[in-house]
């Protein structure tokens, strides 16, 4: 088992995570996923690279707010993270994409627990 995949399993532990994602954010190709398989998991991952891609230029080049960190989508059943990490220039760099399922999570301890997490994905 390679060392990517350990990390994911990591974030798999975390209570309520249904699968873990990581995904190239110039292309938004998956690179690599555990847990359960997401529906068009690939359509997904272009338009999540995309909406990152979108937020950091919102920031413009002074970066005012500094570096986009994170983008969260929640639902009355889900919690949807997406964590950018190595991002060393705009546009550049991997997201880590993790679906929560709220029912079995405390929404908050779950984002701080990934939060933790997602720095090893890359370790």
């Amino acid at each position: 088992m390679s060392s990517l995949d350990e990390s994911l399993r990591r974030i798999l532990a975390v209570d309520g995570v249904r699968s873990a994602t990581l995904i190239d954010l110039a292309t938004g190709m998956v690179v690599r996923s555990a847990g359960e398989e997401l529906p068009a998991l690939p359509s997904a991952a272009a338009s999540l690279a995309l909406e990152a891609q979108a937020a950091d230029r919102v920031q413009g080049p002074l970066r005012p707010g500094g570096d986009l960190d994170e983008i969260s989508l929640v639902t009355s059943e889900r919690l949807l993270l997406t964590k950018v990490l190595d991002a060393r220039r705009p546009g550049e760099g991997l997201l880590l994409f993790v679906d929560v399922d709220r029912a079995r999570a405390n929404p908050a301890l779950a984002t701080l627990r990934i939060g933790q997490a997602a720095p090893s994905v890359l370790a």
